[in-house]
């Protein structure tokens, strides 16, 4: 089942704190804690496909959640070659990697119609300093985000085009399940063939190529922009794919 259309509402567009949501899946929080975060996303901005967010070289000075939509964070070499550094889906805090530096190095992008919560960097230092239980639970989100990075460079490492791939659905609906459960098997992907080749590090003829080959071997279907993953051990088999955010050990966190 795929939810979808102009009625539907994803449940973190609905929550008052998204990322409170988020770190829900995690970790139970106090309403206390999830009203420390609620703080952060009291602001709601509005964004059309193919808006800039953030031009790269922007002084770092506000980060974002995203509630609704999906943005990427691109930079260029200096040939002009486009890489796809981070694809953000809701629940992320946009910017979170740049927080130590003065400015960003990417430019970053809506590819859907989105809604973000702007707050000021310096808002994070009152969040850390009130409760080191959030403060761990969103260390703890960036080391599974960093987890899954390595993940990526290991596939890419073998320079298998379906390996890559197929990481690619994998990761993208594992993320996204996180926070919509409710999500089956399939989900809508607003990136083009060559963004996905820029993610991934491939050309659009070649992502076309491969995805015919993922669908002639039955481990999923695509239509349009819809992905159905149809047999996950298959594709597994093929990317290695560790789902991070499952079997964590937490025990370590402090409870305030």
């Amino acid at each position: 089942m795929t939810l979808s259309g102009p009625e539907y509402v994803e449940p973190c567009e609905q929550a008052d704190s998204c990322l409170a949501e988020k770190l829900r899946t995690l970790a139970p929080i106090t309403e206390e804690q999830a009203g420390l975060m609620a703080d952060l996303e009291r602001n709601r901005n509005e964004a059309r496909s193919g808006d800039v967010i953030v031009e790269a070289g922007a002084p770092c000075n506000d980060l974002f959640v995203l509630k609704k939509g999906w943005l990427i964070s691109e930079s260029f070499s200096s040939g002009g070659q486009r890489t796809i550094v981070r694809v953000h889906l809701p629940g992320d805090i946009i910017g979170s990697s740049q927080v130590p530096y003065a400015a960003t190095p990417y430019r970053i992008i809506a590819r859907s119609d989105a809604i973000l919560c702007p707050f000021p960097r310096k808002n994070m230092s009152n969040l850390l300093e009130r409760s080191p239980r959030l403060a761990s639970l969103l260390l703890t989100i960036a080391m599974i985000e960093s987890a899954e990075q390595e993940d990526r460079a290991s596939v890419f490492r073998r320079n298998s085009a379906v390996a890559k791939l197929a990481l690619f659905a994998q990761q993208t609906f594992g993320r996204l399940k996180l926070m919509n459960p409710l999500l089956r098997d399939s989900f809508h992907c607003p990136l083009n063939q060559t963004d996905i080749g820029d993610v991934v590090g491939m050309t659009s003829v070649h992502v076309s190529r491969t995805f015919s080959r993922l669908e002639e071997e039955g481990a999923l279907k695509r239509h349009g922009s819809l992905i159905r993953l149809i047999d996950e051990d298959e594709l597994s088999a093929c990317s290695g794919y560790i789902d991070r955010y499952d079997q964590l050990d937490l025990s370590w966190i402090p409870e305030k």
